[in-house]
C-alpha cells in the first residue's frame, strides 16, 4: 500500500503525518517553525522527510498563500512574508531530495472534500472555512477547483459588505465572520469574555444570551453567503472550521441563510444546499495527498 508524507504548515508549527492511499493516518507529529527564516523552515521540512525516507512516495505540503499547485509556484506565503514569486515546490524538492506537491491550505481542504467528501461529484460548489482570523475558501466550477487568473479564486476574506464604508473596512468578510469576531459579538451579549469552546457549550446548554450573539453572527455570515451565491449559483456550500463541531451552530447558520433568502427583494437566486465538511482535523493533509496523487500518479510524472 502506498504511503505519503503529508505536511501542514501553520503560523507557528508544522504538523505532519504518514497517510496511506486508504486515508489511514499514521505517525503523526508536530514541530515548531519560524515565520521569518527560510533556512530553518526548510531544515524542519528535511528533518521530517529524513524520518520517512524510503517509506513514502513523497511530500504533500499545504501552506498559506497564493499557490499555483500545478507548477508548485508560490506567489505569496501568507504570514511567511519572504515567500514571494518563488518556485517553492522545486526548491523544496531539491532540498529534501523527494517529490513534493504544494497547495494552498484552504484549497487543500477543498480538494479533500472534492476527492473524498462533501463536494465529491458536485459540479458547482463552494467551501467556506470559518477560521480564527479570517475565511478560507475555494470554488468548484464544472467539477474542477477554480484557480482564477492569479490563483486567488476563493480568497473570500477580502470581500466587502458595506459599499458606503461606514464601518471603516471592518465589514470585510475576514473581520465580520471570523471566529474572533464571533467571540466578540457573543461577549457583548453575555457581558463576559468568551472563546469558541464556551460558545459551543453555551449553545448546547441553550444559553439565550449565547444564542442571541450567535444569531447576529450568523445573519452577517448569511449576507456574505447570499452575495457569493449571486455570483456563483452553487449547488452546495460546504462550511468548515471549529464552529461546525456543534450541531446547534450549523442549525443557526441554516436558519440565518433561510431568513436571508426568504427576505430577498427578488426571489430569483437559488438557495444552495448547506452542508458541513466531511473532514475536520486532517482535511488539509487529505487534500494534499489527493493533489500529490493527481500530479504524480494520474499524470504519470
Amino acid at each position: 500500500m502506498k504511503k505519503y508524507l503529508a505536511v501542514d504548515l501553520g503560523r507557528t508549527h508544522l504538523k505532519y503525518a504518514v497517510i496511506t492511499e486508504e486515508l489511514d493516518v499514521l505517525n503523526e507529529g508536530k514541530l515548531a517553525v519560524p515565520v521569518d527564516n527560510k533556512e530553518k523552515l526548510f531544515n524542519a521540512y528535511k528533518q521530517v522527510a529524513d524520518l520517512y525516507r524510503g517509506q513514502v512516495e513523497g511530500m504533500a505540503l499545504t501552506m498559506p498563500g497564493v499557490i499555483d499547485m500545478e507548477k508548485g509556484f508560490a506567489y505569496s506565503g501568507g504570514v511567511y512574508l519572504w515567500v514571494r514569486n518563488m518556485s517553492y515546490g522545486e526548491e523544496l524538492s531539491q532540498y529534501i531530495s523527494m517529490k513534493v506537491a504544494i497547495c494552498n491550505d484552504a484549497k487543500a481542504a477543498a480538494l479533500a472534500e472534492i476527492g473524498y467528501g462533501s463536494l465529491k461529484k458536485v459540479r458547482n460548489g463552494v467551501l467556506l472555512l470559518i477560521l480564527n482570523t479570517g475565511i478560507g475558501g475555494a470554488v468548484v466550477a464544472d467539477g474542477q477547483l477554480l484557480n482564477g487568473e492569479r490563483f486567488a479564486a476563493g480568497e473570500f476574506s477580502y470581500m466587502r459588505g458595506d459599499y458606503l464604508d461606514r464601518e471603516n473596512k471592518q465589514d470585510m468578510f475576514a473581520f465580520s465572520s471570523s471566529i474572533d469576531r464571533l467571540c466578540k459579538i457573543v461577549s457583548q451579549y453575555t457581558g463576559a469574555p468568551t472563546n469558541i469552546m464556551k460558545i459551543m457549550a453555551g449553545l448546547a446548554a441553550g444559553d439565550e444570551n449565547v444564542k442571541a450573539g450567535v444569531r447576529q453572527f450568523c445573519d452577517q455570515l448569511a449576507t456574505h453567503i447570499y452575495n457569493i451565491q449571486c455570483v456563483l449559483d452553487s449547488q452546495r456550500i460546504v462550511i468548515g472550521g471549529n464552529i461546525t463541531d456543534e450541531p446547534g451552530m450549523m442549525e443557526q447558520i441554516r436558519e440565518a441563510i433561510d431568513r436571508k433568502f426568504d427576505d430577498a427583494l427578488y426571489h430569483n437566486i437559488y438557495k444552495p444546499e448547506i452542508r458541513e465538511v466531511t473532514f475536520h482535523n486532517n482535511s488539509r493533509m487529505f487534500g494534499g495527498v489527493y493533489l500529490f496523487r493527481r500530479l504524480y500518479e494520474e499524470s504519470g510524472k
